[in-house]
């Protein structure tokens, strides 16, 4: 089963109520959870970290890049 998980928990992601890791019944379901979880962290969270989906094999990993 495909699993969405973070690469590394930063200060926000850690007060937010997201998981770290997370597992679905099909790639494309991890593919849009992890999309949308990118999304709203890039948006919300305080715009020191960037964060991409990026599909590792059989799951879904969620990158973390310093921004600028």
């Amino acid at each position: 089963m495909p699993l969405v998980k973070m690469e590394r928990e930063c200060k926000c992601f850690q007060e937010s109520d997201f998981k770290a890791v997370q597992e679905f019944e099909t790639i494309d379901e991890a593919l849009d959870v992890a999309n949308d979880m990118c999304v709203t962290m890039n948006e919300t969270f305080c715009g020191k970290h960037r964060f991409r989906a990026v599909y590792d094999g059989e799951n879904m990993i969620i990158k973390v890049e310093m921004n600028g």
